[in-house]
């Protein structure tokens, strides 16, 4: 991994994040690339434990394996080196000189075996403010950060919490789809087998829904015991017909008998069968004794899930609500007494469609089922995004019974992938579209201008005497001053137009609309007129102006790598000409070579 400049550290990380590599992964390339953008810098990271008292994980691929080690499990605190107060404190600690420093002193021995000299450490805040961990740089002299390595640092950190924040979100959703997962294994219809009437097997499913302790006390039994008395003869009569092979129905309602006497309604399935080298009647049984008291069986089926994490809901057949657990109301902030006999707002609310809507019920009623993401509002008004699953529960005739509504709260994860985009597709600095969203738009306003029969044109902007500024005054007050010339630049256009970043001090601007190349030149001098407008920073006044190239789309050029480049040698025209100028490209300038 070879990481030139800050633009391509960025995008190294953010690739790992978009791709979902492991944490692991990601945090090393992100203090990988940290380290080769700052020769010499010796980069690590810290996760607290659960707790959040004391260290549980530490990464430093360039830091020796014993110091790593000696970290895990020590607490934090004030004083604590530069790491542990950063973490107790939730401020950053910059440490110039560890030798001489009083927070380093317990860790002095460590630290010279080590052969680290100074250590600034950035604490890493959840996107609640809660102390995940540290980011460090170690140096083996003693040195002070300046404002980029700071800047450079508080970046790191919050690349760091996305990446943690993504994968703990993505934990949660594995945890949870393991508990399904489990949920079903471990829930099979009660099975018992037995021949002629006396039991060979049964499953933990029927242990359980006759009362028994083990299978032991069911084994050998006759199922004529385990019958209610007034569907003995009907059972006797199916078990004799499956043993003749004579057709009968295979379902059929019965009751039967736990080992404690109480009595329970089911359908019985039996199937003749060969078990140990013999004919015998596997039996499958289900309990439908909830079935036919709806009510009591839902509330039960509720309370199962009372501490899930997931929220639920269980609505009549007429969507009116009768049972939610507490996570749904965690989710929601609407109280149990609040939504009961009322329809569940993740039916109805959200930036949706109606025909969304029609599919979603349209498969409710041909699969049973339903699953997609919903946006909806809690109690308060408050907008998230929920991942819903919504399943049908029919009666024994077939008709609409029950719905069970199953979400989660993924708006966490919405707003990471917004946060992801975002830094995809425009510049960290100014805000402004970056390199790949320019070619994007520009590729758009070509194709409308063809349809349109329009112009567009296509300005390579320069800014002049901007690095005389960083080096007199540093790359924070040329910060400052590129953000305020871009927003005034910015708003020198009209509506449609784009400005894009490029990186430095290049700008790239597209102009639309245009019956012919002079109908850019009102809006090009406002362009050099919002350049060249003094900007105060802090109680300095500053001041550059621009060099501006313009290629006309079509007429010099159907693409955007021909019009981009054209752009760019007036640019240099327009700087050879006496800069604070625009230069239209002419085709004899192609003969010239661009100034080194």
């Amino acid at each position: 991994m070879q990481v030139q400049n800050e633009a391509q550290f960025k995008n190294l990380v953010l690739e790992k994040l978009v791709q979902s590599a492991p944490l692991a992964s990601t945090l090393e390339t992100l203090l990988l690339g940290l380290e080769q953008l700052r020769p010499g810098a010796i980069c690590s990271l810290l996760l607290l434990d659960a707790d959040g008292k004391r260290i549980g994980r530490a990464f430093g691929p360039s830091l020796p394996g014993f110091y790593s080690d000696a970290l895990i499990g020590l607490d934090i605190g004030p004083a604590n080196g530069s790491c542990g107060t950063a973490a107790f404190t939730g401020q950053r600690v910059v440490v110039e000189n560890i030798a001489t420093h009083p927070f380093w002193a317990p860790y002095l021995p460590l630290a010279t075996q080590a052969q680290l000299a100074a250590c600034w450490s950035q604490p890493i805040l959840s996107s609640t403010g809660r102390v995940l961990g540290t980011f460090a740089i170690y140096y083996r002299s003693p040195r002070a950060p300046d404002a980029e390595d700071l800047a450079l640092i508080e970046q790191s950190a919050s690349l760091a919490c996305i990446a943690i924040e993504k994968d703990a979100e993505a934990q949660k959703l594995r945890d949870s789809e393991e508990r399904y997962r489990t949920l079903v294994e471990w829930s099979p219809d009660p099975v018992l087998v037995h021949r002629m009437g006396v039991i060979l097997y049964v499953n933990p499913a029927a242990v359980r829904i006759f009362g028994a302790e083990t299978g032991a006390e069911l084994v050998g039994k006759s199922t004529q015991d385990l019958i209610h008395p007034d569907f003995r003869g009907q059972q006797a009569a199916r078990m004799q017909a499956i043993v003749s092979k004579t057709p009968i129905p295979p379902l059929v309602e019965s009751r039967f008998v736990r080992l404690d006497g109480s009595v329970f309604d089911v359908e019985v399935q039996g199937t003749s069968i060969q078990f140990e080298g013999a004919a015998a009647i596997h039996v499958v049984l289900r309990d439908i004794t909830q079935r036919k008291q709806a009510k009591e069986r839902l509330k039960l089926a509720a309370s199962v899930f009372t501490h899930a994490r997931e929220g639920i809901a269980i609505t009549d057949a007429d969507t009116m609500i009768v049972d939610v657990n507490t996570t749904f109301s965690s989710i929601t902030g609407y109280s149990r007494d609040e939504v009961l006999g009322t329809q569940p707002s993740m039916f109805r609310l959200g930036p949706h469609s109606e025909a969304y809507f029609e599919a979603m019920w349209r498969d409710l009623k041909d699969k049973g089922h339903w699953s997609g993401e919903i946006w909806s509002h809690q109690k308060n008004g408050t907008p998230y995004a929920e991942l819903l699953t919504i399943s049908t529960v029919l009666d024994a005739q077939g008709a609409v019974q029950n719905y069970v509504v199953m979400f989660v709260d993924i708006t966490a994860m919405k707003t990471y992938q917004r946060q992801l985009e975002t830094m995809a597709h425009f510049d960290a600095l100014t805000n402004l579209p970056n390199r790949l969203l320019l070619a994007d738009r520009l590729q758009q306003a070509m194709r409308q201008s063809q349809r349109r029969q329009q112009s567009l044109a296509v300005v390579f902007l320069d800014l002049d005497g901007f690095k005389a500024v960083n080096d007199r005054y540093g790359h924070s007050m040329g910060d400052q001053l590129l953000i305020a010339v871009a927003q005034r630049m910015k708003g020198a256009l009209r509506d449609g137009d784009t400005l894009a970043r490029l990186g430095g001090d290049e700008f790239v601007a597209v102009l639309v609309d245009l019956t012919q190349a002079e109908d850019a030149e009102p809006v090009l001098e406002r362009l050099l007129q919002a350049a060249s407008d003094p900007v105060t920073v802090g109680n300095t006044g500053l001041q550059v102006s621009a060099s501006m190239g313009i290629a006309v789309y079509p007429r010099d050029g159907t693409h955007t790598d021909l019009l981009l480049r054209r752009a760019d040698q007036s640019m240099y025209q327009a700087k050879e000409a006496g800069r604070n100028r625009f230069h239209f490209f002419d085709a004899g300038q192609e003969r010239n070579k661009r100034p080194l």
